[in-house]
C-alpha cells in the first residue's frame, strides 16, 4: 500500500475549541503568546484513529522549580487521551525526588509504565520513559551519545512502533551521531516490517540534522513547545525506510480548560492523530 499522508492544514483550521494551532516553522515566534489560545481547536480524540504524544515532563516540575506535582502531571497526561506517551526528564529515587516518579504517573493514569535509564543521577537514576495504554510486545533501549549520556527507548506494539528520545542539548555533533545510530537500528529491526514506526522527543534543537530528516518525516504540529524561547523543540517523526503506510489525521500543541500547562512543566505537549 502507497503511504498516505493528508495535509494537515485544512484538519488544522476546521474547528473551534481547544488547542493551539500551528504557526509557520520558519517565523520567528518572539510574539507568540502561549497562554493566550487566539486559535483553538477541540483536542478530543478522532473517531477511528490512534493517538501518539510526546511530553517532557521537567521532572514533573513547572518551568524554573524543582516542586514535582504528579496530579497535575498526571492530569495533563490523562487529557491527552493518548494511546502511548513519550516522556523525558523522568527522576527515579534520587535525593532530589525520592520516588519512581514514572510510577507514580502510572498509578495515577492507569497506564503501562516503560522507564529507560540514561545516568545515575542523586543515589538513583534520571531518564526517559512512557506510557501505554497497551502493554508493548517488546521493548529495547540503546544508548546515544551526550556531554550527559543519552538513551532512545523503543517500545513495539501490534500495529506500529514508538521511539522516544532525549538528545545532548549542547552539541550538534552528537545529535547528529545519535540519529547515525538510531537510523542504524531502525533499518536493521524494521526496514522490512510492515508496521510504521515513529520518534518522539525532546531533539534539543530547532533545526533537526540532514540524517534524520534523510530517514525520517516530521509529522507534528510546528507550534512553539518550549515556551520560554518561543521555539519547538518537540517533535513527533515517522520513519520512511519500510514504507509501512500512515495516514495522519491531525497533529496539534493542545491547551486544555481544565489545566494550565504552563503550570506543570517548562515544555508543552505534542499530539498526532493517525487513522486505525
Amino acid at each position: 500500500m502507497k503511504l498516505k499522508h493528508i495535509s494537515l492544514l485544512p484538519l488544522v483550521l476546521a474547528t473551534a475549541i481547544a488547542a493551539v494551532s500551528c504557526n509557520d516553522p520558519d517565523g520567528d515566534n518572539s510574539d507568540f503568546d502561549f497562554d493566550a489560545g487566539t486559535k483553538m481547536e477541540d483536542p478530543s480524540r478522532l473517531p477511528d484513529s490512534y493517538r501518539l504524544a510526546t511530553y517532557n515532563t521537567h521532572r514533573c516540575s513547572p518551568g524554573g522549580t524543582n516542586n514535582a506535582n504528579y496530579n497535575n502531571t498526571a492530569k495533563a497526561i490523562s487529557l491527552l487521551d493518548a494511546d502511548v506517551v513519550a516522556l523525558q526528564e523522568l527522576d527515579r529515587n534520587t535525593s532530589l525526588f525520592p520516588t519512581d516518579q514514572l510510577g507514580e504517573l502510572s498509578s495515577r493514569t492507569g497506564m503501562h509504565p516503560v522507564f529507560a535509564r540514561t545516568i545515575n543521577y542523586a543515589g538513583g537514576e534520571y531518564g526517559i520513559g512512557m506510557l501505554c495504554r497497551e502493554k508493548p510486545v517488546k521493548t529495547d533501549s540503546r544508548e546515544l551519545p551526550g556531554v550527559e549520556t543519552r538513551r532512545f527507548l523503543v517500545a513495539e506494539f501490534e500495529d506500529y512502533v514508538y521511539i522516544c528520545t532525549h538528545l545532548c542539548v549542547s552539541s550538534e555533533d552528537n545529535r547528529t551521531w545519535s540519529f547515525d545510530i538510531i537510523n542504524e537500528y531502525v533499518d536493521d529491526n524494521y526496514g522490512t516490517s510492515a508496521k510504521p514506526v515513529f520518534i518522539a522527543g525532546d531533539m534539543n534543537t530547532t533545526v533537526l540534522p540532514s540524517n534524520a530528516l534523510s530517514h525520517w518525516t516530521v509529522i507534528s504540529a510546528s507550534t512553539p513547545t518550549f515556551p520560554s524561547k518561543s521555539t519547538r523543540i518537540d517533535f513527533i517523526l515517522a520513519y520512511k525506510g519500510n514504507n509501512a503506510p500512515y495516514t495522519v489525521l491531525r497533529t496539534i500543541v493542545p491547551v486544555f480548560e481544565e489545566i494550565k500547562l504552563s503550570d506543570v512543566s517548562d515544555h508543552l505537549p505534542v499530539i498526532v492523530d493517525l487513522s486505525k
